[in-house]
């Protein structure tokens, strides 16, 4: 059966079962600026959120553990993103313009949903990528996290050492590193390890952009 190799992660496991599941937000990470996979898109602002599911386990250094997925956004509020879809979604109403002129998206860490789990493959490597979130069937019991709440803006980490004059960002424990390795690759991170002046691009159109709850998560 082939293996699933989540973002960069070297640890080789079986794929998340394709399908839907009970899922806990426990991260966001803002990454910062980076290259688009396709070299026909400018760079863009992206993000990530990273969930735990209780009801699907993995055993590592012999400590029962549930397993974790993430999905990756373009870090943008416009109609069409697959951002604002999700969050819309997840809460089971639209937002008006004042909650998203308000609305900062760390709110989401410890609120349940179920997520739709989908197998893509690609060289013979199946990856289980997140197609959907949507607010918990009424009647499901909400259940806390086990993992610890992580939340990391490269900016705001930059912002820090560059105060203090280190030459580093303080990384957070329990920031995986793949994750790490990504936002050493923002246009953000290699302006302040190089000390040039940050030529971030500009905001440019995304690729994107080309059975709720009775009450709103958030």
């Amino acid at each position: 059966m082939p293996i699933t190799i989540s973002e960069n992660k070297v640890r080789k496991s079986e794929p998340v079962p394709a399908g839907t599941h009970h899922a806990i937000c426990y991260g966001v990470v803002y990454l910062g600026t980076l290259p688009s996979f396709n070299p026909q898109y400018k760079p863009q602002k992206k993000m990530i959120l990273v969930f735990e599911m209780p009801h699907e386990r993995i055993t590592i250094k012999d400590k029962d553990l549930p397993r974790g997925i993430s999905k990756r956004y373009t870090f943008s509020f416009n109609e069409k993103s697959n951002l604002r879809k999700d969050l819309q979604s997840w809460r089971g109403r639209p937002f008006t313009q004042a909650e998203l002129d308000s609305f900062d998206i760390d709110k989401v860490i410890g609120h349940n949903c179920f997520i739709t789990v989908l197998h893509n493959e690609k060289n013979g490597v199946t990856y289980s990528d997140i197609g959907g979130i949507s607010a918990l069937a009424k009647g499901i019991r909400p259940l806390p996290p086990e993992n610890p709440s992580l939340y990391f803006n490269i900016n705001e980490s930059i912002a820090s050492a560059e105060a203090a004059g280190l030459k580093d960002i303080k990384w957070p424990e329990g920031l995986p590193p793949w994750i790490q390795k990504v936002c050493c690759e923002s246009f953000e991170y290699k302006a302040f390890a190089t000390g040039k002046p940050n030529a971030e691009p500009p905001d440019t159109p995304a690729e994107e952009d080309l059975q709720p709850a009775e009450e709103v998560p958030f």
